[in-house]
């Protein structure tokens, strides 16, 4: 779940379109961010490219995780599943804590998880929605916000990662609270999540059996 995250690719391949328009803005230990701009939009989109080490299953796992969501994913200090539409469709519950003066933010949003390609490919969308659950006095409530995961295997025991947002922040947010949140939230993500595979190891080996041979 991490600060919310864009437009969808096509399965199996990506589009010539759907990469037009990204700006490389860093590269740092292994993870490749880029930007790309919206009109009318205070927040970028963003995107955090790059390779984890651990099985394509067991990251998958990681990221499915709601209840550890806040030990690893930006954005995620509470999270919760409020309602499950079926074993691919869940309805989640999101807040990020912000730093006075900023307000805190939250989100409900719809998770959907596409079996790709069989045990090689997954992607993990999550697109807000409104209603679910009452707005909290003094909290932003985002209303327009996808993130998605979109995994890939490499080998057995590595995985291509590739972390986008698009989200409207609402309320005011301060140009360097924006700028921060480009430049750093996909590497962060990126980088927490290979720790978080390293701490989870031999955690979720039920999970892991229940997606390996999924259509």
């Amino acid at each position: 779940m991490a600060v919310p995250l864009f437009a969808l690719l096509c399965a199996g391949a990506v589009r010539a379109d759907d990469e037009a328009g990204w700006r490389k803005i860093r590269e740092e230990h292994g993870v490749v961010v880029s930007t790309r701009s919206q009109p009318g939009r205070a927040l970028p989109n963003f995107r955090g490219q790059g390779n984890v080490r651990g099985s394509i299953l067991h990251v998958l796992a990681v990221v499915l995780d709601d209840e550890r969501a806040k030990e690893w994913a930006q954005s995620a200090d509470e999270a919760e599943v409020l309602r499950t539409i079926d074993q691919r469709t869940e309805i989640v519950y999101s807040r990020a804590r912000q730093i006075w003066p900023v307000r805190d933010r939250d989100l409900v949003m719809k998770r959907s998880i596409e079996v790709v390609r069989p045990g090689e490919e997954f992607r993990v969308r999550l697109v807000c929605l409104p209603g679910e659950k009452p707005r909290i006095e003094n909290v932003v409530r985002m209303t327009d916000c996808e993130t998605v995961f979109w995994l890939r295997k490499v080998d057995a025991t590595t995985t291509f990662v590739e972390f986008r947002v698009r989200a409207d922040p609402g309320g005011s947010s301060p140009d360097w609270l924006v700028r921060w949140a480009a430049e750093n939230v996909p590497l962060e993500t990126l980088t927490a999540l290979r720790k978080q595979i390293i701490k989870t190891k031999n955690r979720y080996a039920s999970v892991m059996r229940e997606w390996e041979h999924a259509q």
